[in-house]
């Protein structure tokens, strides 16, 4: 890869906190959930020490780019895929300020509505 390829990459750390402040600060949001998958990521990531995020995965491909995978609940009432669209062009636009990596994806399932 030459020096005019190059993709600024921020540290997976930073990206996931980043996310998280930006989809709990939308007032349609109540918390992120775990679905199965997620789940069983989020604890073998752990058992190799590194820190847990719940309902929340990143997937970064050299080939691809980066994919984001976000389980919510949401508050009842909210226009449940008007929120997600939202949800995805805010978690977009955040992934664009922050890398030049290519964004392929971004998964949002809505696993809960609570009051």
């Amino acid at each position: 890869m030459s020096q005019d390829e190059s993709v600024t990459i921020v540290p997976e750390e930073e990206v996931y906190e980043k996310i998280e402040k930006a989809v709990l600060a939308l007032p349609e949001v109540s918390h992120f959930t775990a679905d199965g998958y997620q789940e069983m990521i989020s604890g073998i990531s752990q058992a190799f020490g590194f820190r847990g995020h719940k309902g929340l995965l990143l997937r970064r491909s050299r080939k691809k780019g980066i994919k984001v995978y976000i389980s919510l609940a949401l508050h009842k009432g909210c226009r449940v895929n008007e929120t997600a669209r939202y949800i995805q062009m805010v978690v977009r636009n955040l992934l664009l300020s922050l890398t030049d990596e290519t964004i392929y994806g971004i998964d949002v399932t809505i696993t809960d509505i609570v009051d």
